[in-house]
């Protein structure tokens, strides 16, 4: 059994004759594709079959290409298309010339001068006349070229037929598309007038000179602090301070102190309390008093570090002397008085303060703004000039800390009047209907307004308005769709210049043929200008 070489493209002629050679069969197939290298040219083939007859072997060759086959038959090897049959071997005949002399025809070469013979001759050794009348060289085969055959004709027009039906089933069930363009009647109206907005208007009305409109109030408030440097100097005493304990053994009944209280030390030093106290009433455990207590914070009389002082075990209240009261009330400190000083520390200017406010406020307005207009309503028109700032507090503390800085804080409210401008179309709507006694549609509008004036005591807001507009009968495309679906042509013109408010109409159907609106909606387009 021979075996089959399969060689690809790119394999060179040294490259199949290797193939060859490593074969173990002595009868090589040797399968050649197409426009493969080693068949570029007869010389690679007569290479070929030198070398591997040379090694005593010897090849057929299968192929698929008329030409390759063509020329390894012209060489006298053995060649086949495997998938149309044997292909003809190179004539190999005896030729009797007059005079009956034998000559063999075979190997045949290229001629070296094309149509040296002359049309119609057949001479031994010049050359041959193939059956389409063609000179070829002598001896050489050229193999036919197959037709189609009428049965794969027939089949290829059915399949072109039916494919041709199918897109135009295809077609007709998928493509039909109708775009409609309406051109509607507009009808032009304008409104110049005074334009005053307040929440105070139950509904929205308009006269010939006046549109009042229901209005609406905003307002927010927020507050922002930061630090600023002191580039101002001041001696100061600051005064100590500390907590004390305050009892009552006197009686069951409370007892109110006053802020400004003074308590007073063994050495004379005078703590006054920071705000109103009250001590509350001891108990009763038989016939003993059980002293009470509160806690309370003071401060010293006087600045100084003299004031500094370590805890105290009683405070008398100079206020009771003289009475009863003097020994059963007292107090003790069981922490430290501190904080007394004197010296030079950082203060703010008046300039400091002044830079520091118009810096703050002007910030607090930005803040106010950006937050307050983000957050309102979408509908809201906001006219320029329609709001206001008030900064309402400023708190300063002057005290500076370890950078030499003060604090100032700024509270501050935005205020406004807004309207929905969509119920100022409205409003003019009606008036507009009304003098042309019809149904109208906004179909374009602009507006311009004067120079605000606003009064947030009263919640008013004034200014002149100037409105033009254009309007159209009511017309609702969606629902002129599902009326038209199915229609013909012509049933479709006529609902379009019978339909009220429309001028005119263009209709587009696709593809040529289509001559009915399709029934799904998503193939209808309604477009009124």
């Amino acid at each position: 059994m021979s075996k089959k070489i399969y060689l690809n493209k790119s394999d060179s002629t040294a490259s199949a004759i290797d193939k060859i050679l490593k074969a173990d069969d002595d009868e090589v197939i040797l399968y050649i594709p197409r426009e493969a290298e080693v068949a570029e040219s007869k010389k690679d083939l007569q290479l070929l079959q030198r070398e591997v007859e040379a090694a005593g072997k010897t090849f057929k060759v299968e192929s698929v290409d008329d030409d390759t086959i063509e020329k390894v038959l012209s060489l006298g090897i053995d060649a086949t298309n495997p998938f149309l049959g044997r292909g003809k071997k190179t004539v190999s005949d005896i030729v009797v010339q007059r005079g009956r002399i034998p000559v063999r025809v075979s190997a045949p070469r290229k001629a070296s001068k094309p149509g040296r013979a002359k049309r119609g001759r057949s001479v031994v050794g010049l050359g041959l006349t193939d059956d389409t009348g063609e000179e070829t060289e002598m001896g050489t085969y050229k193999a036919p070229r197959e037709g189609m055959s009428k049965g794969k004709k027939r089949l290829i027009w059915l399949g072109s037929g039916l494919l041709g039906v199918a897109l135009v089933v295809g077609a007709a069930i998928f493509l039909p598309r109708v775009t409609v363009t309406i051109a509607l009647d507009k009808t032009e109206h304008g409104y110049i007038g005074s334009l005053k907005v307040s929440p105070a208007f139950e509904e929205s009305t308009v006269s010939e000179n006046t549109l009042n409109l229901r209005g609406v109030v905003f307002s927010s408030e927020k507050n922002i602090t930061d630090k600023y440097a002191a580039n101002g100097t001041d001696s100061v005493g600051r005064k100590a301070r500390g907590t004390i304990t305050i009892y009552n053994n006197f009686g069951t009944d409370a007892q109110s102190l006053v802020a400004t209280t003074r308590f007073v030390t063994p050495d004379g030093k005078i703590y006054r309390l920071d705000s109103n106290v009250t001590v509350p009433g001891a108990k009763k455990d038989g016939d003993k008093l059980v002293a009470s207590h509160v806690e309370a914070t003071v401060t010293a009389d006087q600045p100084g570090e003299e004031y500094n002082i370590g805890s105290v075990p009683k405070f008398r209240i100079p206020g009771f002397q003289g009475s009863s009261k003097y020994e059963g009330f007292y107090a003790e400190s069981k922490g430290t008085m501190s904080g007394g000083s004197f010296g030079e520390t950082k203060v703010p200017t008046d300039e400091d303060l002044k830079s520091a406010k118009a810096d703050l406020q002007g910030r607090l307005e930005d803040a106010l703004k950006t937050e307050f207009f983000v957050g309102l309503p979408s509908n809201i028109k906001v006219l320029e000039g329609a709001y206001d700032i008030e900064i309402t507090r400023e708190q300063v503390n002057d005290v500076v800390d370890k950078d030499g800085k003060f604090s100032l804080t700024l509270y501050g409210q935005i205020k406004l009047i807004g309207f929905d401008e969509a119920e100022l179309v409205d409003t003019l709507r009606k008036k507009f209907e009304a003098d042309d006694k019809l149904t109208l549609q906004i179909y374009d509008y602009t507006v311009d307004y004067g120079e605000v004036s606003i009064d947030f005591t009263k919640e008013e807001l004034g200014s002149a308005v100037k409105f033009g507009s254009n309007w159209t009968r009511p017309f609702d495309a969606a629902e002129f769709a599902k009326k038209i679906v199915g229609m013909k042509g012509i049933e479709l013109k006529t609902e379009i210049l019978s339909t009220p408010g429309v001028r005119s109409g263009e209709v587009k159907m696709w593809p040529f043929w289509v001559n009915r609106v399709p029934k799904d909606l998503s193939r209808i387009s309604v477009d009124a200008k």
